[in-house]
């Protein structure tokens, strides 16, 4: 009698992790945030600007679409705003919309007051500026992170992963789905698998994605030499790779 009495909780519980493990399986990594502030200009809490900016960054979660990219404007001449909002390309629909609405929020507490910013997500990244954003490629402002353990050989692997990049680079660039993004994975025995994940945003051209990404790849020793693990943040392209799974392959 007591093992019927208590099924039912052991099987929530045993659902509950099932639970745990999918989600820690698709996003195992925690959730950062990066932003740049421009000082190209500011704004004070009563103006028009302010209004404008407060009603276009609230209007792109429930409006992004469902590749996960958005632009928008609104208003005229020193008030008018311009956004744009990319989700990475191995989200669902709801998640992307989640995490853009939590972005729209932490852009206003990261800038205060400043006309012109940019915040990265871990999943996502919203602009807004003053000036004319859509259809520019940009290379910055730019922003970067690595992880702390290194590779053992950093001539060796950082060969194999050019190898990656420079295959995902072409497919990202030349994608012909409204998503210019692509991830794989390479093998690399003497230590661990390299994956990778580039992505730009769907207004430019693919000769800039490719311009933008190349860029990317060249700053990784710059940065970051010897790491195992590096994301590169531009506001018209994100790349990434790590030697753990960090993207939700059934998505890509």
């Amino acid at each position: 009698m007591s093992f019927w009495k208590w099924l039912p909780s052991f099987i929530f519980l045993v659902s509950l992790i099932n639970l745990v493990a999918i989600v820690k399986s698709q996003f195992p990594t925690p959730i950062y945030i990066h932003s740049k502030c421009q000082n190209n200009g500011s704004y004070t809490s009563n103006s028009t600007y302010k209004k404008n900016l407060d009603t276009i960054l609230s209007s792109i979660s429930p409006n992004i679409d469902t590749n996960g990219f958005y632009n928008a404007s609104i208003g005229e001449k020193s008030d008018r705003v311009n956004v744009i909002a990319m989700c990475r390309a191995d989200l669902q629909p709801s998640q992307c919309r989640r995490y853009v609405r939590d972005a729209s929020i932490e852009i206003l507490n990261k800038c205060p007051g400043q006309k012109q910013a940019i915040l990265w997500h871990e999943f996502c990244m919203v602009r807004y500026s003053d000036e004319a954003i859509f259809g520019n490629v940009a290379y910055s402002p730019f922003d970067w992170g690595n992880n702390i353990e290194n590779v053992p050989d950093p001539d060796k692997f950082y060969q194999e992963l050019n190898i990656l990049l420079d295959s995902l680079r072409n497919q990202t660039a030349y994608n012909r789905s409204p998503k210019k993004f692509a991830a794989a994975s390479r093998p690399y025995p003497e230590y661990r698998t390299i994956y990778a994940f580039e992505q730009c945003t769907a207004d430019i051209t693919p000769q800039d994605c490719g311009s933008c990404l190349n860029q990317s790849a060249l700053e990784i020793r710059q940065c970051c030499d010897w790491s195992r693990g590096v994301r590169i943040l531009r506001p018209s392209c994100y790349l990434r790779f790590e030697t753990d799974p960090f993207y939700n392959e059934s998505m890509v």
